[in-house]
């Protein structure tokens, strides 16, 4: 490595471009540092910590293309931790698209030391195939985010308005992000699930409610007096059952073969509220009410739901290619 310093100072002296051969022994000299230097103690730390933005855009097919929006350091190194993976189609540009330098630090994940700069971002792109593996319909990922990461922007294929982010729904709606805060998430949805209709008649009224999963599901059984809708499903799956607040109303109790199961309210329009759930077995999912009809209260209660993510609402879903 002296001999190398040595031969560059000379190219330095008699360069007419100085300064860009002096980048090019700082890059030499962290890369020969990054690439003698063991992992045996953690993660390699060679800059600072990022102030960027992270954005994955998934596709149908599993894939993650992934942009690491870096904003600008000029007064010193930035150390950016990719996502772990099999990382495709690396590039690392400016806002126009020319090639910026850069060096590796070969650990996993892997991480991009970019020098001080007055560009005011830097663009890390790269795909990550099959980052979201397909289970008979059910496309999941057990998401870590980047350890220098404050959050990630994730985007959905078309056809995804919900997903689960660690058994727990999260409501997206048509034109929606979501943004991932923390550590990381295990992430599930359904591409066009599935929606089965069913109708109960009361009286001289009829109620729809939706039931969308890909488990069979059966015929609906209705009783007013114990205040339960309940249906059989042939196999544990993800359910979200869109109840009619005319029908039934909340808080809600559901149950698989009369054991309890996790319920989630996560979305109401005023008209109809959405239930999750994941019941553990087959059998009989019955959900409780607190009133049905016709016995309504003369005040709705507010609830305010609690989730690990926050749904972001933008005018287009974005592609990152």
């Amino acid at each position: 490595m002296t001999v190398l310093i040595k031969k560059l100072r000379f190219y330095v002296s008699r360069s007419r471009n100085r300064m860009h051969v002096l980048k090019l022994l700082i890059s030499c000299v962290i890369a020969v540092t990054i690439f003698s230097t063991t992992a045996a103690f953690g993660q390699i730390s060679m800059g600072g910590p990022p102030n960027e933005d992270i954005k994955v855009s998934i596709d149908e097919n599993g894939t993650a293309h992934v942009v690491h929006e870096v904003r600008g350091n000029a007064t010193g190194a930035v150390q950016v931790d990719m996502i772990s993976g099999n990382l495709t189609n690396f590039s690392v540009t400016d806002q126009f698209n020319n090639s910026v330098q850069y060096s590796t630090i070969s650990q996993n994940p892997m991480s991009v030391l970019l020098l001080p700069t007055q560009r005011n971002v830097t663009l890390i792109k790269y795909d990550i195939p099959n980052a979201v593996s397909n289970d008979n319909g059910v496309w999941s990922w057990n998401y870590y985010a980047p350890g220098d990461a404050a959050f990630t922007d994730f985007y959905f294929p078309k056809g995804v308005d919900m997903i689960w982010s660690q058994d727990r729904p999260v409501y997206l709606g048509e034109k929606a992000g979501l943004r991932q805060i923390g550590n990381g998430m295990y992430l599930t949805y359904i591409i066009n699930e599935p929606e089965t209709v069913q109708t109960v008649q009361w009286q001289n009224q009829t109620f729809d409610i939706g039931i969308r999963t890909l488990a069979n599901v059966g015929s609906p059984v209705f009783d007013q007096s114990s205040k339960a809708y309940a249906f059989n499903i042939d196999k544990p799956d993800y359910v979200t059952v869109i109840m009619p607040k005319a029908l039934l109303w909340g808080p809600y109790q559901a149950t698989i073969n009369t054991n309890s199961t996790l319920t989630n309210l996560f979305n109401d329009n005023g008209t109809y509220v959405w239930i999750g759930m994941k019941p553990a077995q087959s059998g009989t999912l019955q959900i409780t009410g607190t009133t049905a009809i016709p016995e309504f209260p003369m005040f709705v209660p507010l609830a305010i739901a609690i989730s690990a993510v926050v749904v972001l609402r933008f005018s287009n879903r974005l592609n990152f290619h």
